[in-house]
């Protein structure tokens, strides 16, 4: 695929690259970790669960001011820094003593992270435009890769016996430094139109529609990530070893996918990607909730991988290509409700799993992935 690419976007596509791949092995480190954060900074369950709450403030936070840094600075001078600094915030946040110190710790990390989000994906739509072609889904692709390494990575550290602050040091140290080495070389965006940024600024007709578009997607991956060790466990009485597979399938299959996601878009338009999509998805859940069987289950999941692995790409995409003369605060206004539907997923599913079962919760996941098919019309481009 990169034979293909001209050879003036090559290296910046390379750096982009990379700082999606180092926030990928960042998440994926951290995630793997965190069971045992609770002990290490003697929290509660209330407690940690209150800290890990104050990072998503801190990206929801950071989407507001986002759109107001986008009129001063590129995207470029945002991404190298903010990617440099960021790996460095799960030292700060081990390093902490108590709960208030550990929250503000994350929300510190969450700004910084929301900042990068923003300016990642805006990055990414200006590859595309210079070289008018898709690349969200292979740049996804890359941190699904990443996410991936820094799991395994983790497994091979907790084995080693190296404790957190370690482990995240070293990381630390690997990433910042890939970070500074690839930002320079990204593309030097120009800041957006310097006029005033006011909170309504940016809420577009089109960010809106593709904002729920975002937010239907985020809340079937989060429910989907968070729950099918669950269902497989308690619904199909999988074996623990067998449940857990349940979220590695789901995003290996979705790392994969994304890897021929932008062939895709390029073949079929960006509709008719998300309707295709959808209707596997859909099929994906019938067979995890039809299927007695738990692997037959785990097939569904990575099914549903496969499904989902296009939308958010796409979506962003048109989200940046659609944003006339300030791609950052419309992202920002997108990333915003994209946000929402992370945070709502895994807590609604809940809900609906307690109510009515697991089993059930799974099924009515075709509800947004229906919303998704019927408003992908949204993201077809103009001329």
């Amino acid at each position: 695929m990169t034979s293909t690419v001209a050879p003036p976007l090559r290296r910046p596509r390379t750096a982009v690259a990379t700082v999606f791949f180092v926030v990928g092995v960042l998440l994926g480190t951290w995630f793997t970790r965190v069971p045992e954060l609770r002990t290490a900074l003697g929290l509660d369950f209330a407690e940690l669960g209150a800290v890990l709450l104050c990072q998503t403030v801190g990206v929801l936070l950071a989407m507001q001011v986002a759109g107001h840094l986008s009129a001063h600075l590129d995207t470029r001078t945002v991404l190298r820094w903010t990617a440099a600094i960021l790996p460095w915030c799960p030292v700060l946040v081990t390093a902490t003593s108590g709960p208030l110190a550990a929250a503000a710790a994350m929300l510190g990390w969450g700004l910084l992270a929301g900042l990068l989000d923003v300016a990642m994906n805006a990055q990414g739509v200006e590859l595309e435009r210079a070289g008018g072609r898709p690349f969200l889904s292979s740049l996804h692709a890359v941190w699904g890769a990443g996410a991936l390494a820094g799991s395994l990575g983790s497994l091979g550290a907790i084995r080693a016996g190296l404790s957190l602050g370690t482990h995240f040091f070293l990381v630390a140290v690997v990433l910042c430094a890939l970070a500074l080495a690839a930002g320079r070389h990204a593309l030097a965006a120009r800041p957006g139109p310097r006029k005033p940024v006011g909170l309504l600024s940016g809420w577009t007709r089109a960010v809106l529609v593709l904002g729920a578009l975002g937010a239907a997607a985020a809340l079937c991956e989060g429910a989907i990530s968070s729950w099918s060790g669950v269902f497989l466990r308690e619904q199909r009485g999988a074996a623990v070893e067998v449940a857990s597979l349940g979220y590695f399938v789901f995003v290996l299959a979705q790392t994969a996918t994304r890897v021929f996601g932008d062939r895709a878009h390029r073949t079929f338009g960006p509709v008719a990607s998300l309707r295709w999509s959808m209707a596997a998805t859909v099929a994906g859940v019938l067979v995890s909730v039809l299927s007695p069987d738990p692997w037959v289950g785990l097939a569904g999941f990575a099914v549903q991988g496969c499904g989902l692995a296009v939308v958010i790409p796409v979506v962003s995409g048109a989200v940046g290509h659609g944003a006339g003369g300030n791609t950052s605060l419309a992202i920002a206004r997108y990333s915003t409700l994209h946000q929402a539907g992370v945070l709502a997923g895994p807590a609604l599913f809940g809900w609906l799993a307690q109510t009515w079962g697991i089993g059930v919760a799974l099924a009515l996941l075709v509800v947004p992935l229906a919303v998704i098919a019927a408003l992908a019309g949204a993201t077809a481009r103009e001329g």
